[in-house]
């Protein structure tokens, strides 16, 4: 397991008013490695229920990471790129593992507040509910695809 805490320079004219104070603020920032658990025989497909068995595992690797990260005083989170599911997919191998995301221009949705709103949401809920409270942004790799079909 590999921590890196830096502190970043975040430039956030963007979203925060000049006048406003926090426009050019720090932040401490983290980057975690790990040795993802991967699955054994990633060209052949599996259930949405195997692929949420196969996730859990590095998740809770993710919770438990961003709990000790946020004891340091991180505030950004970065995880490795396909840390929750692997790689070497095919893209009939990867349905099982694929999130649903809506597209937050045509509607608003909380993945915390309404987890059950949209079919295979649960791993983006999941992350959301531990990132809760902690006042930290988690950036995480999570195949995702715009409608269930492929």
């Amino acid at each position: 397991m590999l921590f890196v805490i830096a502190v970043v320079s975040v430039y956030l004219a963007s979203v925060i008013s000049p006048m406003d104070s926090t426009a050019d603020s720090s932040y401490v920032a983290a980057v975690y490695e790990h040795k993802v658990i991967l699955n054994p025989d990633p060209r052949t497909p599996v259930s949405r229920h195997e692929a949420l068995q196969h996730m859990q595992k590095n998740l809770d690797i993710y919770e438990e990471q961003a709990a000790r990260a946020a004891q340091q005083g991180a505030q950004i989170l970065v995880f490795p790129e396909n840390g929750i599911h692997g790689f070497n997919f095919t893209r009939l191998s990867i349905v099982g593992y694929l999130e649903t995301i809506p597209n937050p221009q045509e509607e608003s949705w909380n993945p915390c507040t309404e987890p059950e709103r949209h079919n295979n949401t649960e791993v983006h809920s999941h992350i959301f509910r531990f990132c809760d409270g902690k006042k930290a942004l988690l950036s995480r790799h999570l195949a995702v695809s715009e409608s269930n079909h492929i």
